[in-house]
C-alpha cells in the first residue's frame, strides 16, 4: 500500500508579508504618480491647445496686415505715378497737391528717393519703393505677426510632446498598479515576485521619465 502524499511546504509568512508591504508601497505610490502624471498631461494639452489658438490668431492678423499693406502700397504708388505725371507736364501746382496726399511712410520715402536726385544721378533708385526707403508699418506688423505665429506654433508643439510623454508615464504607472495589485493573489512564490519585480522595473521606468518632464501648475 502506497503511503500517502506528504504536505506541501506553507508559504514563508515573513517572506510573503514582506511582499505584500512592497506591493502595498508601490500602489500606494503609483495611484499618487497617476494623478500628478494625469493632471500635468491635462494642464500641458490644454496649454498646447491655447498656444495653437494663440498661434492661428497671429497668423490671421499676419494675414490682415498683409493684405491692408498691399492696399495701401497700391495708394502711394497711384498717388507717386499722379505726382510724375503732373511734374512731367511742367504741372507744379498738381504735382504739389499729390505730394503733399503722401502717407507718412510713402512721405518719408519719397523724401529720402528726393535726396539721391533720381531726376539728375543715373544711380539714383528709380522709385522711392524700395525697401531701404519704403518701410510701411502694415508690413512690418505683417512680419512680426508671421514670426508670432511661428514661435506660438512651435511652443504649441512642445506643450503637445510635454502632454504626450505624462500620458505615457500614466501608462507606465498604470501597469505598475496593475501588477502590484495582482502580485499578492498568486499562490506560487516565484510567479509573485516575478509580477512585483514588473510592476516595480515599470514603476521605477516611469519615475526616471518623469522627471525628465517639465512641471506646470
Amino acid at each position: 500500500m502506497s503511503a500517502p502524499n506528504a504536505p506541501s511546504a506553507p508559504a514563508n509568512p515573513a517572506a510573503k508579508a514582506g511582499l505584500e508591504s512592497i506591493a502595498l508601497l508601490l500602489l500606494s505610490l503609483a495611484t499618487v504618480g497617476t494623478a500628478w502624471c494625469s493632471f500635468q498631461a491635462t494642464t500641458w494639452g490644454a496649454a498646447a491647445q491655447r498656444l495653437t489658438n494663440q498661434s492661428l490668431a497671429a497668423s490671421r492678423q499676419a494675414a490682415i496686415s498683409q493684405l491692408r499693406a498691399a492696399q495701401t502700397a497700391m495708394l502711394d504708388v497711384l498717388l507717386f505715378s499722379e505726382h510724375i505725371n503732373a511734374r512731367a507736364g511742367s504741372n507744379e501746382a498738381l504735382a504739389k497737391f499729390y505730394a503733399d496726399r503722401f502717407r507718412g511712410e510713402a512721405k518719408v520715402a519719397f523724401d529720402a528717393w528726393l535726396g539721391t536726385r533720381p531726376f539728375e544721378n543715373v544711380d539714383a533708385p528709380l522709385h522711392p519703393f524700395v525697401t531701404n526707403l519704403y518701410q510701411p508699418r502694415l508690413l512690418t506688423e505683417a512680419v512680426e505677426a508671421e514670426g508670432k505665429a511661428a514661435k506660438l506654433a512651435q511652443e504649441a508643439g512642445e506643450a503637445g510632446r510635454v502632454s504626450r510623454g505624462y500620458v505615457l508615464v500614466t501608462v507606465l504607472l498604470a501597469t505598475a498598479l496593475f501588477c502590484g495589485g495582482t502580485a499578492t493573489k498568486f499562490d506560487t512564490g516565484g510567479i509573485r515576485r516575478a509580477v512585483l519585480g514588473l510592476g516595480m522595473l515599470a514603476f521605477c521606468y516611469a519615475i526616471t521619465r518623469l522627471v525628465s518632464l517639465p512641471v506646470q501648475m
